[in-house]
């Protein structure tokens, strides 16, 4: 079922998914396009920030959310294997390559790169490059972080997050969608319930959107490599 406007599938589509699909645990698979702030010039109207909350919170829904092409090809071919309703979420924005083709990936486990100790930037989607970019800049700095790719948002590996908190001495979160129910807060959930520390949430902030180019939009939400170098500077 792929779609153009996210908000279209995801907002107006809400009742649809979860009484006619997530319901009956159909064997349904949403693969929606032009997620977050993303879209751009199309404006708040057309910017879905509240998707990975709404989907999540759904019972027998899984939710992913890749972050380059190697990725979504290898998540398109898995979901067709696995029985139930499923979410993907996908940006508009193109994204630089970050894995190879030989990559390992697995549903329920994120991917950790890196092994500083300083901080864990979780992050999911068109972010990931971001924090992957900080990553090598404090690197310069001798600040050691690791960025860990959290693609798949339900089910999600509450080990890797537990045993990151554990390991370093911050935690932050990033990504394009609100900060109420998305990747930071599911985190948040994770560790108050199983290792209580600090998590720093970076996303758009109980807001809505505005029209611009992407890019801009990125930066203006603070979204982008320079913001996260700061977050874990703070």
């Amino acid at each position: 079922m792929p779609v153009h406007l996210l908000y279209l599938l995801r907002g107006r589509a809400y009742d649809q998914i979860r009484n006619s699909v997530c319901y009956p645990k159909l064997n349904v698979k949403i693969c929606a396009t032009h997620a977050g702030i993303t879209v751009g010039e199309d404006g708040a109207t057309h910017q879905m920030l509240e998707d990975l909350s709404l989907m999540r919170s759904i019972p027998n829904m899984r939710v992913f959310c890749p972050s380059d092409d190697i990725q979504t090809k290898w998540l398109i071919h898995e979901i067709s294997k696995v029985e139930g309703p499923t979410y993907m979420r996908l940006c508009r924005l193109n994204t630089p390559q970050i894995y190879e083709e030989d990559q390992k990936f697995e549903i329920g486990k994120g991917i950790q790169i890196g092994m500083g100790e300083d901080a864990t930037v979780f992050a999911t989607g068109v972010v990931v490059p971001e924090a992957i970019k900080a990553m090598e800049e404090l690197e310069k700095e001798g600040i050691h972080i690791r960025v860990v790719d959290i693609f798949t948002i339900k089910p999600i590996d509450r080990e890797l997050i537990v045993k990151c908190a554990k390991e370093t001495k911050k935690i932050i979160t990033i990504e394009d969608h609100s900060v109420i129910g998305g990747l930071g807060s599911t985190v948040a959930d994770i560790l108050s319930e199983e290792y209580p520390v600090k998590v720093t949430k970076m996303g758009v902030k109980d807001t809505f959107g505005k029209s611009g180019k992407a890019e801009k939009l990125l930066e203006y939400y603070k979204l982008v490599s320079k913001d996260i170098i700061e977050e874990v500077k703070r």
